[in-house]
């Protein structure tokens, strides 16, 4: 606690208690907001009105930063004539920096505060007008790939192409790492992973896409969540940890049974920096000058004292005999641009987004014919398809089924088979998506059945608008292999009419089209997922239908302007 509270007397006990009230209620909000945010180092008698410099910090820097201010706030130092009394809180960097980009208003519960030291300086890059950034960084820690360290063996003089390669969905056999991230949305460590493996990636969005809808499986609130992966005992797949140096320091100093040993990859990585970012101008002097105070030898000992190396990548002193992490200063790679940064951000943020799928599948007499070069027919194709790319889906997607020719249920061209929700939502005695499974496993064409595509497509669309939820993606998905030939439907210019009409921006819904065989009117077809702003893919071969899902999942990141 600050110095000023050393004085006794009959009113310092009653301030005590209602500084304590303050903070237990300043507690309690941030979990409404869904910040951290807790009063650390107080104000105490310098006489006359202070000048309150309110400094919110990432929590694991709190301990160090919170000392300096009490230190800082004994000294008395002067602006004007008037003392500065620092007061420091940990803050989330998310919430600040949605406060600061607009894009939660002031009265949101996150304080604006006069001065702010995230995690990384890459939420600053996100910003449109960011504030000033004062001096270099505070602290800083690389980004490692930690693993149990009973099987570090494993992962002996790793690449970060190899880690990529071993562990992206769809390696089959060869998938052997797991890997897991902090919430990159949350977290300074999450972002600067998220970054490095769009990087890696070149940039590739598919493959982006891919690792991307892996992680949502495997990720954790913050850093210090990660490290209950690795408690796991005989799982076939690695698990992996891509978290700062810092924080594997801090997990093995807690004595656990599964410690955990920092991997540091040949090629380099990218550090949490700490900066010191002025957010007030009016607080400038102020500011400067607890900045100066956290350049001092005691304040540089007391944040290496938490595992942080120095601003010059010096590691603290025990880490040359501390289990798990290394002295020797890993290389940086380049820090990615603004450009780069709001790129891969905003990529993640429509990725995290939850599906929302009405799948609808043509069973119409043409669906029976065999596929050249194989024994299935092109309805069991798609089935078979399906189901892998089902498997990639997280249990909290919403899917829903209808199968579709002609006359399927009285006059209606189509039929519901599974009804739309939750994958992992129960249905009687099976889950949604044991469900989908079993559906897709007994789909069979319509002898005599026509395809009905217009009506449907107009009844899938207007079923998704009406029951659409903002918080996650609305998406038809169709698979064909054929054009229209219901003579009793709308015609193509009265379908794109209708789908025109009734959209809405505020409930957008995207038709995605999966053509399969020689028969497909692929232009027929585009004009459609054209009036929805959708897409329209054409596959021969049931491995075709797969590498569409990745693409198709790839498309969010510039929906609905792609």
């Amino acid at each position: 606690m600050s110095g000023a509270h050393r004085a006794g007397g009959p009113h310092g006990g009653r301030a005590r208690r209602v500084r304590r009230a303050l903070v237990i209620a300043g507690a309690a909000l941030a979990v409404v907001a869904g910040t951290s945010v807790y009063a650390v180092s107080e104000s105490g008698g310098c006489g006359g009105s202070p000048v309150a410099l309110d400094v919110a910090v990432a929590p694991e820097l709190v301990p160090a930063v919170a000392r300096a201010g009490d230190d800082f706030n004994r000294r008395e130092r002067r602006v004007g004539g008037r003392c500065v009394r620092v007061a420091v809180r940990a803050a989330g960097p998310a919430g600040v920096a949605a406060l600061l980009s607009g894009r939660i208003p002031p009265d949101a519960g996150v304080r604006r505060p006069d001065v702010w030291v995230p995690d990384s300086s890459l939420w600053l890059r996100t910003l449109d007008d960011p504030p000033e950034t004062v001096g270099g960084p505070v602290a800083r820690s690389p980004l490692v790939a930690a693993v149990p360290r009973r099987r570090a063996d494993d992962v002996a003089a790793p690449t970060w192409d190899g880690l990529l390669r071993a562990s992206m969905p769809g390696a089959g056999d060869a998938r052997s790492i797991r890997l897991i991230v902090a919430d990159p949305a949350r977290t300074g460590a999450g972002l600067t992973a998220l970054l490095l493996v769009h990087a890696r990636l070149h940039a590739a969005q598919a493959s982006f896409a891919a690792f991307a809808r892996a992680a949502q499986e495997n990720m954790a609130q913050d850093a210090a969540g990660a490290f209950k992966y690795l408690a796991g005992g005989g799982e076939s797949m690695l698990p992996v940890l891509l978290v700062p140096e810092q924080s594997v320091w801090a997990y093995n100093r807690t004595g656990p049974k599964a410690p955990a040993e920092a991997v540091y990859p040949r090629e380099g990585t990218l550090s949490l920096d700490y900066p010191f970012v002025l957010v007030d101008p009016e607080r400038d002097q102020a500011a400067r000058l607890f900045e100066g105070a956290l350049r001092t030898p005691g304040a540089r000992d007391a944040l290496r004292a938490l595992g942080f190396r120095d601003t010059g990548g010096a590691p603290p002193p025990d880490f040359r005999s501390a289990a798990g992490v290394r002295a020797q200063r890993p290389a940086e790679l380049a820090a990615p641009t603004s450009e780069e940064v709001r790129e891969v951000a905003q990529g993640w943020a429509r990725l995290a987004l939850g599906s929302r799928m009405l799948s609808v599948i043509d069973v119409s007499g043409s669906m029976a014919a065999k596929v050249p070069g194989t024994d299935l027919t092109r309805l069991q194709a798609i089935a078979q398809a399906s189901q892998q790319g089902l498997a990639l889906q997280p249990d909290g997607t919403e899917l829903g089924q209808w199968v579709f020719s002609t006359r399927m249920d009285g006059r209606r061209d189509w039929r519901e088979t599974v009804p739309i929700g939750p994958l992992g939502e129960r249905i009687g005695s099976a889950t949604r998506r044991q469900r989908v499974l079993g559906t897709l496993t007994s789909l069979r064409p319509k002898p005599d059945g026509d395809t009905g595509l217009y009506d449907t497509l107009l009844a899938a669309v207007a079923f998704m608008r009406r029951t659409h939820k903002p918080e996650m993606i609305n998406t038809v998905l169709v698979f064909t292999d054929g054009r229209n030939d219901d003579p009793d439907g709308p015609s193509l210019d009265e379908a794109i009419a209708r789908l025109r009409d009734g959209s809405d921006p505020r409930r957008p819904v995207q038709i995605i089209v999966i053509g399969f065989g020689p028969e497909v009117d692929t232009g027929e077809l585009k004009r459609l997922a054209d009036a929805t702003r959708g897409s329209v893919y054409t596959a021969d071969r049931p491995s075709d239908i797969l590498r569409i899902f990745g693409e198709a999942t790839a498309r969010r990141l510039c929906a609905p302007d792609c």
